[in-house]
């Protein structure tokens, strides 16, 4: 049942102390500490990370702010929901959010409510865009090889001209569609030269 502080500076904000001595007064048994940094973001994380791997269940992480948390919303969302899982208690002193109390239920249940908005917004972003871009003529994927590409591939294959690297780059295509079309079935290869 540890109180473990947590201070971080943002781009706006590189004073630790303010931080430092708000954990203090609440009485953090430990405060890590770290600095931002432009290209530190993996040194960042992993220090979270192993602050986050420390905590027991029972004990509290406590951080001034939410933003000094999660640099995002979905980094804060499963922060929250591991918490959760693990028993880990989270305060954060500016939004008064503290979940030890029976707020942290509800504090818990609207996070993993934002994690699933967050989520279907994001399908939904991606479907209305490859539906705009279809619109437009566009289409997702890698443009279909015709008929007469994939002739030449066999071609040049069964007949031994060139390796499987050089097909691939004469006909403009990657290896790995070289090999699909290489190996394709008798019946698929009817099926593609058939006249349509």
């Amino acid at each position: 049942m540890n109180l473990i502080g947590y201070a971080r500076t943002t781009i706006n904000e590189n004073d630790l102390d303010a931080q430092l001595s708000l954990l203090s007064k609440f009485g953090c048994d430990k405060i890590y500490q770290e600095t931002f940094e432009l290209t530190g973001d993996r040194a960042c994380a992993s220090l979270l990370d192993s602050v986050v791997a420390d905590l027991e269940e029972d004990d509290t992480l406590v951080i001034c702010r939410l933003n000094y948390l999660g640099k995002s919303t979905r980094q804060l969302t499963e922060l929250t929901q591991l918490f959760e899982t693990n028993n880990i208690h989270l305060v954060s002193l500016e939004e008064n959010i503290d979940t030890r109390g029976i707020e942290g239920t509800v504090y818990f249940r609207l996070m993993d409510g934002l994690a699933r908005m967050e989520c279907e917004l994001l399908k939904e972003r991606t479907l209305v865009g490859l539906t705009n871009a279809r619109k437009k003529g566009k289409v997702g994927g890698r443009p279909k090889t015709n008929k007469k590409t994939v002739l030449k591939i066999r071609k040049m294959y069964y007949e031994k001209q060139e390796t499987v690297q050089a097909i691939a780059t004469k006909c403009n295509v990657s290896l790995g569609t070289c090999y699909k079309y290489i190996n394709l079935s008798e019946e698929d290869l009817k099926k593609l030269t058939s006249p349509s």
